[in-house]
């Protein structure tokens, strides 16, 4: 009987092996991909916050000039009201 003859009994084991290795890989693989998406989550939610303070601040800087148009409008009537030659 030849020395390898019972590695007849374990073809279809070993047949395994390699689509196993692959999977472990693919699964490490998705496995990492998951842990980054965590960080892409993160960076993705100070981006979201930092977009929210700048609509903050555009906000309040309409409201600023807003109000200096509405005070030069005035200072504009204050001054038609008044006769010519004293301005």
């Amino acid at each position: 009987m030849p020395a390898f003859a019972f590695l007849g009994a374990f073809i279809p084991f070993l047949a395994l092996v390699p689509p196993s290795l692959a999977a472990m890989w693919i699964a490490n693989r998705w496995i990492k991909a998951r842990a980054g998406g965590t960080e892409a989550q993160a960076e993705l939610t100070a981006l979201r916050e930092e977009v929210a303070a700048l609509r903050q601040a555009h906000v309040e800087a309409l409201e600023r000039r807003d109000f200096a148009e509405r005070m030069l409008s005035q200072l504009r009537e204050a001054r038609a009201g008044l006769p010519k030659g004293s301005v």
